[in-house]
C-alpha cells in the first residue's frame, strides 16, 4: 500500500506492506518492522522498537488522520504527482496564516484572543474529538487576526479556526 505522509506542508511517500515479522514501512530514508493489532475500529496497537503505542485513525475524504503520542498526523491517499508547484509552494505559506481544525470535532478551549502576539508551535485552540483532546498550535509566528469560532462549536476537519497575520 503506498500513502503520502504530509509533514509541516511536505509530502513524503511511505509504502506499507505486510511481512511474516509485521508491517514494513518504507520512509524511502529509512525502513521499520511494525507489530500492530486493531483493537476496535477506529484504534491500532503498536509495538515499535520494543516500544507500546495506542494509533488512533480517523478515516476522512483525502486519506487518514491519526492521533498517537498527543500528536496528530494526517496521512493523505497517494496523488500523481508528488512535487510541490510554485502555486502550491505559495498557497503552503499563505496556509500558515490560518489556522484549521485537524478533525472533525468540538471547540473546547481557545487560549488567545485578537490581536495578540503568539509564537511558533504556541497552542492557540483545544479541539475534543474522538474523546481526546487535540492542542491546536500555530504553524509560525504572527499576531491574531481574527477567531473564527467560538467554544463550544463544532468544527468540520480543516475548517479555519483562527486567522493570523505576519508581524
Amino acid at each position: 500500500m503506498n500513502f503520502e505522509f504530509m509533514v509541516d506542508q511536505k509530502r513524503i511517500p511511505v509504502a506499507i506492506e505486510k511481512t511474516s515479522q509485521g508491517w514494513e514501512i518504507d520512509l524511502g530514508e529509512a525502513k521499520v518492522v511494525v507489530d500492530a493489532h486493531w483493537i476496535s475500529e477506529n484504534c491500532v496497537s503498536l509495538i515499535l522498537e520494543g516500544k507500546s503505542y495506542t494509533l488512533h485513525v480517523v478515516p476522512v475524504d483525502n486519506g487518514y488522520l491519526c492521533y498517537v503520542q498527543g500528536e496528530l498526523w494526517s496521512l493523505g491517499r497517494p496523488t500523481q504527482d508528488l512535487e510541490y508547484s510554485q502555486a502550491d509552494q505559495a498557497g503552503a505559506v499563505g496556509d500558515k496564516l490560518k489556522v484549521k481544525a485537524p478533525m472533525p470535532g468540538k471547540v473546547i478551549k481557545i487560549n488567545v484572543q485578537e490581536g495578540e502576539a503568539v509564537r511558533e508551535n504556541q497552542t492557540m485552540a483545544v479541539v475534543e474529538a474522538m474523546k481526546m483532546e487535540n492542542e491546536i498550535k500555530a504553524a509560525q509566528a504572527g499576531r491574531v487576526k481574527k477567531i473564527l469560532v467560538s467554544v463550544g462549536e463544532l468544527v468540520d476537519a480543516d475548517r479555519p479556526l483562527i486567522e493570523l497575520e505576519e508581524e
